[in-house]
Protein backbone atom coordinates (compact mmCIF):
# COMPACT_ATOMS: atom_id res chain seq x y z
CA UNK A 1 0.00 0.00 0.00
CA UNK A 2 1.78 2.89 -1.85
CA UNK A 3 0.16 6.97 -0.06
CA UNK A 4 -3.14 5.01 0.55
CA UNK A 5 -3.27 3.55 -2.86
CA UNK A 6 -2.58 -0.42 -3.63
CA UNK A 7 -0.52 0.81 -6.75
CA UNK A 8 1.12 3.94 -7.82
CA UNK A 9 3.10 3.59 -11.28
CA UNK A 10 3.79 5.87 -13.87
CA UNK A 11 5.11 5.46 -17.83
CA UNK A 12 4.61 7.99 -20.68
CA UNK A 13 1.09 7.90 -20.07
CA UNK A 14 1.08 9.37 -17.04
CA UNK A 15 0.78 8.41 -13.41
CA UNK A 16 -1.87 5.30 -12.87
CA UNK A 17 -3.62 4.38 -9.37
CA UNK A 18 -5.06 1.86 -7.39
CA UNK A 19 -7.53 2.49 -5.00
CA UNK A 20 -9.55 0.30 -3.01
CA UNK A 21 -12.57 1.34 -0.63
CA UNK A 22 -14.26 -1.27 2.05
CA UNK A 23 -13.54 -4.72 2.94
CA UNK A 24 -15.27 -7.23 1.13
CA UNK A 25 -16.05 -9.12 4.44
CA UNK A 26 -17.64 -6.45 5.94
CA UNK A 27 -18.83 -4.20 3.50
CA UNK A 28 -21.20 -4.51 0.28
CA UNK A 29 -19.98 -1.88 -1.78
CA UNK A 30 -16.38 -2.69 -1.37
CA UNK A 31 -14.67 -1.50 -4.76
CA UNK A 32 -11.60 -1.42 -6.22
CA UNK A 33 -10.98 1.61 -8.88
CA UNK A 34 -8.14 2.18 -11.49
CA UNK A 35 -7.24 6.08 -11.76
CA UNK A 36 -5.68 7.86 -14.65
CA UNK A 37 -4.26 11.36 -13.00
CA UNK A 38 -8.04 12.57 -11.49
CA UNK A 39 -9.51 10.47 -14.20
CA UNK A 40 -11.95 6.81 -13.08
CA UNK A 41 -10.81 4.42 -15.65
CA UNK A 42 -12.82 1.26 -14.10
CA UNK A 43 -14.19 -0.13 -11.05
CA UNK A 44 -14.84 -3.52 -10.00
CA UNK A 45 -16.70 -4.99 -6.62
CA UNK A 46 -14.93 -7.34 -4.66
CA UNK A 47 -17.87 -9.27 -2.92
CA UNK A 48 -18.44 -12.35 -4.91
CA UNK A 49 -21.53 -11.66 -5.18
CA UNK A 50 -21.14 -8.20 -7.25
CA UNK A 51 -17.67 -9.36 -9.07
CA UNK A 52 -18.42 -10.41 -12.08
CA UNK A 53 -21.02 -7.87 -13.29
CA UNK A 54 -20.41 -4.78 -15.46
CA UNK A 55 -20.81 -1.94 -12.81
CA UNK A 56 -20.38 2.29 -13.22
CA UNK A 57 -20.79 3.37 -16.84
CA UNK A 58 -21.45 -0.01 -18.36
CA UNK A 59 -24.73 -1.35 -16.64
CA UNK A 60 -27.39 -3.23 -18.63
CA UNK A 61 -29.76 -0.26 -18.06
CA UNK A 62 -27.01 1.92 -20.04
CA UNK A 63 -26.97 2.11 -23.72
CA UNK A 64 -23.97 -0.28 -24.25
CA UNK A 65 -26.08 -2.74 -21.70
CA UNK A 66 -29.01 -2.80 -24.26
CA UNK A 67 -26.88 -3.02 -27.28
CA UNK A 68 -24.90 -5.86 -25.24
CA UNK A 69 -28.12 -7.81 -24.19
CA UNK A 70 -29.96 -7.50 -27.40
CA UNK A 71 -26.90 -9.39 -29.41
CA UNK A 72 -26.92 -12.33 -27.17
CA UNK A 73 -28.21 -15.84 -28.21
CA UNK A 74 -25.24 -16.47 -30.79
CA UNK A 75 -21.05 -16.28 -30.54
CA UNK A 76 -20.17 -12.38 -30.68
CA UNK A 77 -17.18 -10.99 -31.94
CA UNK A 78 -16.68 -7.59 -29.71
CA UNK A 79 -14.56 -5.10 -30.34
CA UNK A 80 -13.43 -2.30 -27.68
CA UNK A 81 -11.37 0.39 -28.20
CA UNK A 82 -9.95 1.20 -24.50
CA UNK A 83 -9.50 -1.52 -21.94
CA UNK A 84 -9.49 0.13 -18.91
CA UNK A 85 -9.62 -2.14 -16.15
CA UNK A 86 -11.96 -4.54 -18.17
CA UNK A 87 -15.25 -4.20 -17.00
CA UNK A 88 -16.89 -5.11 -20.44
CA UNK A 89 -15.40 -8.21 -20.78
CA UNK A 90 -18.41 -8.90 -18.16
CA UNK A 91 -20.58 -9.00 -21.04
CA UNK A 92 -18.49 -11.89 -22.06
CA UNK A 93 -20.04 -15.31 -22.76
CA UNK A 94 -18.84 -18.84 -24.02
CA UNK A 95 -17.68 -18.57 -27.77
CA UNK A 96 -17.88 -15.04 -27.58
CA UNK A 97 -14.48 -13.04 -28.61
CA UNK A 98 -13.73 -10.20 -27.34
CA UNK A 99 -10.64 -8.10 -28.99
CA UNK A 100 -9.58 -5.16 -26.57
CA UNK A 101 -7.22 -2.46 -28.04
CA UNK A 102 -5.31 -0.11 -25.38
CA UNK A 103 -2.82 2.31 -26.13
CA UNK A 104 -1.13 2.02 -22.64
CA UNK A 105 0.75 -1.16 -21.54
CA UNK A 106 0.68 -0.33 -17.76
CA UNK A 107 -3.48 -0.36 -17.90
CA UNK A 108 -3.32 -3.64 -19.30
CA UNK A 109 -0.60 -4.76 -16.70
CA UNK A 110 -3.37 -3.23 -13.75
CA UNK A 111 -5.65 -4.96 -15.24
CA UNK A 112 -4.64 -8.38 -15.00
CA UNK A 113 -2.84 -8.01 -12.08
CA UNK A 114 -5.18 -5.81 -9.74
CA UNK A 115 -8.67 -6.98 -11.66
CA UNK A 116 -10.33 -10.26 -12.31
CA UNK A 117 -12.77 -9.22 -15.33
CA UNK A 118 -10.14 -10.59 -18.04
CA UNK A 119 -9.83 -13.85 -16.12
CA UNK A 120 -13.27 -14.40 -14.92
CA UNK A 121 -15.10 -14.11 -18.29
CA UNK A 122 -15.89 -17.15 -20.37
CA UNK A 123 -14.88 -15.34 -23.49
CA UNK A 124 -11.93 -15.52 -25.51
CA UNK A 125 -9.88 -12.13 -24.97
CA UNK A 126 -7.61 -10.76 -27.54
CA UNK A 127 -5.28 -7.24 -26.62
CA UNK A 128 -3.61 -5.31 -29.07
CA UNK A 129 -1.33 -2.87 -28.02
CA UNK A 130 -1.78 0.90 -29.57
CA UNK A 131 -3.62 3.56 -30.71
CA UNK A 132 -7.33 2.02 -31.71
CA UNK A 133 -7.94 3.83 -34.47
CA UNK A 134 -4.41 3.21 -36.62
CA UNK A 135 -4.52 -0.16 -35.31
CA UNK A 136 -7.80 -0.80 -36.95
CA UNK A 137 -6.74 1.06 -39.96
CA UNK A 138 -3.83 -1.25 -40.30
CA UNK A 139 -6.06 -4.59 -39.85
CA UNK A 140 -8.28 -6.58 -42.51
CA UNK A 141 -12.24 -6.30 -41.36
CA UNK A 142 -12.41 -7.82 -38.29
CA UNK A 143 -16.51 -8.25 -39.06
CA UNK A 144 -17.31 -7.25 -35.09
CA UNK A 145 -21.10 -7.89 -33.92
CA UNK A 146 -20.14 -4.80 -31.83
CA UNK A 147 -17.66 -2.06 -31.68
CA UNK A 148 -17.67 -0.36 -28.55
CA UNK A 149 -15.40 2.71 -28.36
CA UNK A 150 -14.90 3.89 -24.81
CA UNK A 151 -11.50 5.63 -25.03
CA UNK A 152 -12.27 9.25 -23.98
CA UNK A 153 -10.54 10.58 -20.48
CA UNK A 154 -12.72 12.65 -18.51
CA UNK A 155 -14.38 14.85 -20.42
CA UNK A 156 -11.67 15.84 -23.08
CA UNK A 157 -12.39 14.21 -26.71
CA UNK A 158 -9.89 12.73 -28.55
CA UNK A 159 -11.17 14.25 -31.74
CA UNK A 160 -9.51 11.81 -34.18
CA UNK A 161 -11.68 9.20 -32.74
CA UNK A 162 -14.86 10.67 -33.64
CA UNK A 163 -14.58 12.24 -37.39
CA UNK A 164 -16.10 10.79 -40.60
CA UNK A 165 -12.39 9.27 -41.51
CA UNK A 166 -12.79 7.23 -38.45
CA UNK A 167 -16.42 6.15 -38.58
CA UNK A 168 -15.55 4.77 -41.93
CA UNK A 169 -12.81 2.52 -40.43
CA UNK A 170 -15.37 1.80 -37.58
CA UNK A 171 -18.04 0.40 -40.34
CA UNK A 172 -15.45 -1.59 -41.89
CA UNK A 173 -14.68 -3.31 -39.83
CA UNK A 174 -18.20 -4.38 -38.28
CA UNK A 175 -20.54 -7.15 -39.86
CA UNK A 176 -23.43 -6.18 -41.79
CA UNK A 177 -26.09 -5.51 -38.77
CA UNK A 178 -23.00 -5.05 -36.86
CA UNK A 179 -23.83 -2.02 -33.98
CA UNK A 180 -21.30 0.60 -33.02
CA UNK A 181 -21.33 2.00 -29.40
CA UNK A 182 -19.94 4.92 -28.09
CA UNK A 183 -19.24 6.32 -24.75
CA UNK A 184 -20.48 10.05 -24.80
CA UNK A 185 -20.69 10.78 -21.17
CA UNK A 186 -19.31 13.97 -20.99
CA UNK A 187 -20.09 17.10 -18.23
CA UNK A 188 -19.72 19.70 -20.80
CA UNK A 189 -20.22 18.67 -24.44
CA UNK A 190 -23.36 17.41 -26.32
CA UNK A 191 -21.68 14.82 -28.35
CA UNK A 192 -25.12 13.95 -29.97
CA UNK A 193 -24.61 16.10 -33.29
CA UNK A 194 -21.17 14.55 -34.14
CA UNK A 195 -22.61 11.33 -33.80
CA UNK A 196 -25.97 12.13 -35.93
CA UNK A 197 -23.65 13.53 -38.71
CA UNK A 198 -21.49 11.01 -38.80
CA UNK A 199 -24.23 7.99 -38.74
CA UNK A 200 -26.28 10.30 -41.51
CA UNK A 201 -22.96 10.12 -43.71
CA UNK A 202 -22.87 6.48 -44.15
CA UNK A 203 -26.35 6.14 -44.13
CA UNK A 204 -27.07 4.69 -40.84
CA UNK A 205 -29.44 5.84 -37.91
CA UNK A 206 -27.97 6.96 -34.05
CA UNK A 207 -29.62 6.65 -30.74
CA UNK A 208 -29.06 8.28 -27.58
CA UNK A 209 -29.35 6.69 -24.19
CA UNK A 210 -29.28 8.76 -21.05
CA UNK A 211 -28.85 6.60 -18.39
CA UNK A 212 -29.63 8.53 -14.79
CA UNK A 213 -28.05 5.82 -11.66
CA UNK A 214 -30.69 6.04 -8.50
CA UNK A 215 -28.13 8.22 -5.45
CA UNK A 216 -28.88 4.45 -3.87
CA UNK A 217 -27.29 2.56 -6.31
CA UNK A 218 -23.80 1.45 -5.74
CA UNK A 219 -23.12 -0.17 -8.46
CA UNK A 220 -24.08 2.54 -11.40
CA UNK A 221 -22.79 5.30 -13.08
CA UNK A 222 -25.23 7.85 -14.83
CA UNK A 223 -24.03 8.13 -18.36
CA UNK A 224 -24.96 8.57 -21.89
CA UNK A 225 -24.34 6.25 -24.76
CA UNK A 226 -24.80 6.21 -28.78
CA UNK A 227 -25.62 3.38 -30.55
CA UNK A 228 -25.44 3.56 -34.32
CA UNK A 229 -26.36 1.26 -36.82
CA UNK A 230 -28.52 0.38 -39.79
CA UNK A 231 -32.36 1.37 -39.79
CA UNK A 232 -32.79 -2.48 -40.54
CA UNK A 233 -30.48 -3.37 -37.39
CA UNK A 234 -33.02 -1.42 -35.39
CA UNK A 235 -35.99 -2.65 -37.03
CA UNK A 236 -34.93 -6.46 -36.08
CA UNK A 237 -34.31 -5.15 -32.17
CA UNK A 238 -37.26 -2.60 -31.56
CA UNK A 239 -36.30 -3.18 -27.89
CA UNK A 240 -33.63 -0.74 -28.71
CA UNK A 241 -35.54 2.05 -29.21
CA UNK A 242 -36.63 1.54 -25.68
CA UNK A 243 -35.21 4.64 -23.40
CA UNK A 244 -33.60 5.35 -26.31
CA UNK A 245 -33.76 8.59 -28.58
CA UNK A 246 -33.24 8.83 -32.32
CA UNK A 247 -31.12 11.67 -33.04
CA UNK A 248 -31.92 14.23 -35.61
CA UNK A 249 -30.01 16.95 -37.59
CA UNK A 250 -29.04 19.65 -35.75
CA UNK A 251 -29.39 22.69 -37.93
CA UNK A 252 -26.57 23.23 -40.28
CA UNK A 253 -24.02 21.57 -37.83
CA UNK A 254 -21.17 19.96 -39.78
CA UNK A 255 -19.96 16.99 -39.77
CA UNK A 256 -16.62 16.76 -38.05
CA UNK A 257 -13.33 15.32 -40.36
CA UNK A 258 -9.72 14.76 -39.64
CA UNK A 259 -9.16 18.54 -40.89
CA UNK A 260 -12.29 19.87 -39.34
CA UNK A 261 -13.78 19.99 -35.91
CA UNK A 262 -15.39 22.64 -33.81
CA UNK A 263 -15.87 21.96 -29.79
CA UNK A 264 -17.57 25.54 -29.31
CA UNK A 265 -20.27 24.23 -31.40
CA UNK A 266 -21.27 21.20 -28.95
CA UNK A 267 -20.57 23.24 -25.43
CA UNK A 268 -23.86 22.14 -23.41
Amino acid sequence: MVSGYRVVERNFYGQLRVAQEGDPRTDEDAHRTLIHGTINHGEQMLREEYRRRPITYFCPESGIGRAMLALEGAPRRIGVLGLGCGTLAAYGKSGDTIRIYEINPLVLDLAQREFSYLRDTPAKVEVTMGDGRLSLESESSQQFDILVMDAFSGDSVPVHLVTKEAFATYFRHLKPGGILAVNVTNSYLNLGPVMERGAAAFGKVALYYDFNADDSDFLCFSCSWSLVMDRATLDRHPELYKRGEVLRPKGKFRIWTDDFSNMFSILK
